[in-house]
C-alpha cells in the first residue's frame, strides 16, 4: 500500500525543523490510534522486545516506560491532520539518551514515526544537562567518533560527487538535498526542504505528467526509476536535461516509506544526441530532396517545352493561347524555384568563401516569401553597396531561416518581417549580446518582426542551449544556440532586442571581409593544420568531440582501441600534435597509450578530458601521464582555446 494513492504537487506539508541526516533511528508504522503494525529491529532493542512481541501493542504506552515526555509528543503528533510534522525534544531527567528528533508522517489510516537521537538544538550546547550527558569518556567518545564520521562522509560525497543527492519522503518532500541543486534551478538547498513544492515548480511544465506517471509505477517489486527530464532554472530560464536514479524504500507490508536518489545534468550529452541524429536526418533529407528535385524539374522542363511548343503552332487569338502562355510562365517560375532549392544543398558545412550579403539577402527572402503565410508580410532594406563576407555560407542560410521560422512564430495573427543589411564603423552598445565584438568596420543583418516578443526575463538565455518560448513539441531550442555558434567561429556576434507586445530583433554581426581572409588560410592549408590522435571508449561523445574540432581546422584521427592507437602513433602516414583521451568510468582504459607516447614520444602534447565521471575518479598514475586535464564541465570553447595554445601546426599527412 502506498503512502499517497496519487503524487500531487499540491501535497499539504509543513516543516520547521531542519534535520540531522541519521541512519540509526528507530521506525515504525502504526495506527493513528498509535497502534504497532510494523517495527524495525532498532526501535525493537530500545524498547527491550522483539518486532513480533511489538506488533499489535500500542507505541506511546511503551514509550511511556521509558520517555513519558517522548510518548506525550506522540499522542499529540498523531491526533493531528497534518502529512508531516517533526519535533526535537530533550530526554527526562531521569534518562539520559539525550535529545530527539520525532517525526510523524501521515497516510490514509497510518503513519510512519520515526525516532532517532540527534544534537539538541544550537542554544541549548552549553546548558548543563548537555553538559551532564557527555560526562563520561563513553559518552564524549561516541559522540566524537559519530560526528566526525558523518562530517567526513558528507563533505566527501559534496566535494567530489558532480551530481545531487537527495533523499525525499513518500510525499516527496525533501529531508535533504546537496547544496548543488542552486546551480541547475536557482533555488537554495534550504528551500527545498522548507517549502516542498519547490521540486513541482522546478519541473518543466511539458514533463510534470511524465514525472508523476513514472512515479506512480514504482511498487515493491519494482523499486528502482530511471528517467530523463527537464527542469528550469527558476531566475536565468535556462533548461537542464537531468537524468534521474530513484530508489523507493518499502516497509515489510509495502508501505511506501520514502525515496533516496540522486541527479546527474547531462545538458551537454543531450545537447550532442540531438545534433548527431538531426545530422543524420538532414543528411538523409538531402539525398532525397534532391532526387526528387532533379525528377521534378526534368518534369517541369517537359511541361515548359510542350507549352511553347504548342503555343508556337496556334494564332494569338486561339482560345488556349493565354492558357498556354501562363504554363509556359508558371513551369519556368517553378523550375526556378526549384533551383534555388537545390542551391540550398550545394557546398559542404566548414568550408568559407567570399560572397555578397545582399546577393544571400535577397536569394534566401525569395525562398522564405513561398513557406511564410500571406497574412505576414515580408520587406528588405539592403545596403546600396556590396557588403563582402568570408563565411561558411551553408550555415549562414540555416542561422537565417531559423530566425526568419522564429519569427514567423511569433506572428500568428500577421504582421510584418524585415531583412535590414548595413555597416557600421562603430559598434553600438547591446545589453543581451552572445559572441565577441567584431573586427571593424563590421556588416550587420537585421531580422525583426511585429510579434509578441520576448519577455525581459528571458532575453539573457535565449542564446542558451534547449531554451524556447515555443510551447512543448513546438521547438528543439537549438536553433539561436547554432545561430551562436556561427558567429562565435566566425568572430562575430548576435544580440537581441525586444519588447512584450511590440516585437523583436535579432542582429547578426560580422566583420568586413578585406579579401586577405583566403590567403591567411592558404598560409595555413590543410597540411599544416594540428593534427590530433582522439581514443575513446564511448562512440557518441567520440563522434561529437571529432566532429567539433574537424569544423574547427583540426585533422582528426580517431580510434576506439588503445592497440590500435599505439599503432597509429608509430604510423608515417600521420604526424601528430597531440594526443587527447577521453576518459569514462572505465579507469584502466587510455592509461596504456598515454603512457607510450610518454614514454616514447615526450614531445607530444596529451590531454585528458572526463565523459560521465570525475577528475578524482581517475587514477593518479593516469593523470600524471597528462599536460592537460579538462573535466567534464568544460566548455567547448574553453577546450578550443587550451588546445590552440598548447599544439603546434604539423604536416596532417606524408605527401
Amino acid at each position: 500500500m502506498s503512502v499517497l494513492s496519487e503524487v500531487s504537487p499540491e501535497a499539504d506539508i509543513r516543516s520547521d525543523v531542519q534535520l540531522i541526516p541519521r541512519t540509526d533511528g528507530a521506525q515504525a508504522v502504526v495506527c493513528l490510534d498509535g497502534v504497532i503494525l510494523e517495527a524495525n529491529e532498532s526501535l525493537a532493542g530500545w524498547l527491550r522486545l522483539s518486532c513480533e512481541e511489538l506488533r499489535g501493542k500500542s507505541l506511546p504506552v511503551l514509550i511511556n516506560e521509558f520517555q513519558p515526555k517522548l510518548s506525550g509528543s506522540l499522542e499529540r503528533l498523531l491526533n493531528q491532520p497534518v502529512v508531516f510534522q517533526t519535533e526535537t525534544l530533550s530526554a527526562d531527567a531521569k534518562a539520559a539518551d539525550g535529545w530527539f528528533t520525532l517525526e510523524v508522517t501521515r497516510a490514509a489510516g497510518h503513519a510512519v514515526v520515526r525516532i532517532q537521537s540527534t544534537l539538541p538544538p544550537e542554544g541549548e550546547i552549553l546548558e548543563a544537562s548537555w553538559d551532564t550527558h557527555l560526562g563520561s569518556t563513553a559518552g564524549q567518545r561516541e559522540m566524537f567518533l559519530r560526528m566526525a564520521r558523518a562530517e567526513a562522509q558528507l563533505e566527501n560525497l559534496m566535494h567530489r560527487w558532480p551530481g545531487v543527492i537527495f533523499s525525499q519522503r513518500a510525499d516527496l518532500s525533501f529531508q535533504f538535498i546537496s547544496p548543488n541543486i542552486e546551480e541547475l534551478t536557482g533555488v537554495a538547498a534550504a528551500e527545498f526542504q522548507r517549502f516542498p513544492n519547490r521540486y513541482w515548480q522546478i519541473l518543466h511544465d511539458g514533463d510534470t505528467g511524465e514525472v508523476q506517471q513514472q512515479l506512480r509505477r514504482i511498487n515493491p517489486a519494482n523499486p528502482k526509476s530511471s528517467l530523463t527530464y527537464r527542469v528550469r532554472h527558476l531566475k536565468s530560464g535556462r533548461v537542464s536535461y537531468l537524468l534521474e536514479h530513484r530508489q523507493a524504500l518499502f516497509s515489510e507490508d509495502g508501505l511506501l516509506l520514502g525515496y533516496e536518489g540522486l541527479w546527474l545534468d547531462v545538458t551537454r550529452q543531450t545537447i550532442a544526441e540531438k545534433r548527431l541524429s538531426s545530422a543524420a536526418w538532414k543528411e538523409t533529407l538531402a539525398t532525397l530532396t534532391i532526387g526528387l528535385a532533379h525528377d521534378f524539374s526534368n518534369i517541369l522542363a517537359g511541361i515548359h517545352s510542350l507549352a511553347e511548343t504548342f503555343n508556337a503552332q496556334v494564332p494569338k487569338d486561339h482560345p488556349f493561347a493565354e492558357g498556354l502562355v501562363l504554363i509556359q510562365q508558371n513551369s519556368l517560375e517553378a523550375s526556378h524555384l526549384v533551383h534555388r532549392i537545390l542551391h540550398l544543398h550545394r557546398g559542404k558545412m566548414g568550408e568559407r568563401s567570399y560572397c555578397d550579403l545582399n546577393e544571400l539577402v535577397k536569394e534566401l527572402v525569395d525562398l522564405i516569401r513561398k513557406i511564410m503565410p500571406r497574412r505576414i508580410v515580408l520587406e528588405t532594406k539592403l545596403h546600396p553597396e556590396q557588403l563582402a563576407l568570408y563565411i561558411d555560407v551553408v550555415e549562414f542560410r540555416q542561422v537565417v531561416i531559423n530566425l526568419a521560422v522564429n519569427a514567423g512564430d511569433a506572428m500568428p495573427n500577421g504582421g510584418k518581417m524585415v531583412f535590414e543589411t548595413s555597416v557600421h564603423n562603430s559598434f553600438p552598445h547591446s545589453r543581451y549580446l552572445s559572441g565577441s565584438v567584431p573586427q571593424l568596420p563590421a556588416v550587420r543583418l537585421s531580422v525583426s518582426d511585429t510579434g509578441v516578443g520576448i519577455p525581459e526575463n528571458s532575453l539573457g538565455s535565449v542564446f542558451d542551449p534547449f531554451f524556447t518560448t515555443k510551447p512543448v513539441n513546438k521547438g528543439s531550442g537549438l536553433g539561436l544556440y547554432n545561430a551562436r555558434l556561427f558567429v562565435e567561429k566566425h568572430g562575430g556576434a548576435i544580440s537581441v532586442e525586444s519588447e512584450v507586445g511590440k516585437g523583436t530583433e535579432f542582429n547578426v554581426w560580422l566583420p568586413l571581409a578585406d579579401f586577405t581572409e583566403a590567403e591567411r588560410d592558404l598560409a595555413r592549408p590543410d597540411l599544416h593544420r594540428r593534427t590530433l590522435l582522439l581514443l575513446g571508449h564511448s562512440s557518441l561523445a567520440l563522434d561529437a568531440t571529432a566532429s567539433f574540432l574537424r569544423e574547427n581546422n583540426y585533422y582528426v584521427v580517431v580510434s576506439n582501441a588503445e592497440e590500435n592507437a599505439v599503432e597509429l602513433l608509430a604510423s608515417p602516414a600521420f604526424r601528430f600534435s597531440g594526443v587527447l583521451v577521453l576518459a569514462t568510468d572505465t579507469r584502466q582504459f587510455g592509461h596504456k597509450l598515454l603512457g607510450h607516447t610518454h614514454r616514447h614520444y615526450p614531445s607530444l602534447k596529451t590531454a585528458i578530458q572526463t565523459i560521465g565521471c570525475n577528475v578524482d575518479e581517475l587514477e593518479t598514475q593516469f593523470l600524471a601521464c597528462a599536460d592537460m586535464i579538462f573535466p567534464a564541465d568544460t566548455s567547448s570553447s574553453e577546450l578550443l582555446r587550451s588546445l590552440n595554445e598548447a599544439l603546434p601546426e604539423t604536416r596532417s599527412t606524408v605527401a
